[in-house]
């Protein structure tokens, strides 16, 4: 089973690409998991679920509006710093997410390689060096630690504003949700056949 998460809209969105992405992925082999887009309160929800479900595969998603495809995470760092606020009101500047934690943590499931297999699609993919300060980050540093002594592959994925929050947003790029989700069972696809899932 892949274990696939996603976080409910925020910063006066109201939707986030990434759920409706996700939700429209689940299925006997897939389970999904809606997170709050809440400093520590997200990653102690995913790591309760990996505890729970024990998945042979983790792929964590969220919206980062702007950029122009969908882009797997490299890497992850423990630091929480944005002056946007969290979906709690929470802000964090230049906080770790975990105390004497590495300064930085890899993906686990090969970013290069699942952006080729989300390029092969036709649809739009690069890899991103950081998954930025905030929550996504957050999460990604989170799973991964989590999971650090263990050879499940994990890592995190961000994807571009859907062609629903066009209006909202007029310059920036949007995709629409089918080839988000189109871009993201490619990245399943791979994470099962690279590394040998049969589900």
């Amino acid at each position: 089973m892949i274990l696939l998460t996603a976080f409910e809209p925020f910063g006066g969105e109201s939707v986030n690409p990434a759920e409706l992405a996700v939700r429209s992925l689940e299925e006997s082999s897939i389970r999904t998991l809606i997170l709050p887009v809440e400093y520590g309160r997200a990653a102690r929800m995913a790591a309760d679920e990996i505890r729970r479900l024990q998945p042979h595969a983790v792929i964590c998603t969220g919206q980062a509006g702007g950029r122009k495809g969908i882009t797997p995470e490299k890497y992850a760092f423990n630091l929480r710093s944005s002056s946007s606020p969290d979906n709690a009101g929470k802000i964090c500047l230049d906080d770790p997410v975990l105390s004497g934690g590495p300064e930085k943590l890899e993906s686990r499931f090969g970013a290069e390689a699942i952006a080729k297999a989300i390029q092969r699609k036709g649809i739009p993919a690069y890899v991103s060096e950081s998954a930025g300060r905030f929550v996504c980050n957050d999460v990604m540093y989170s799973v991964l630690y989590e999971l650090k002594d263990t050879s499940v592959p994990a890592g995190f994925i961000h994807v571009p504003f859907c062609t629903e929050q066009a209006a909202r947003h007029p310059d920036a790029f949007a995709m629409s949700v089918g080839d988000i989700s189109k871009g993201l069972l490619a990245a399943v696809e791979h994470i099962k056949t690279a590394f040998g899932l049969d589900l």
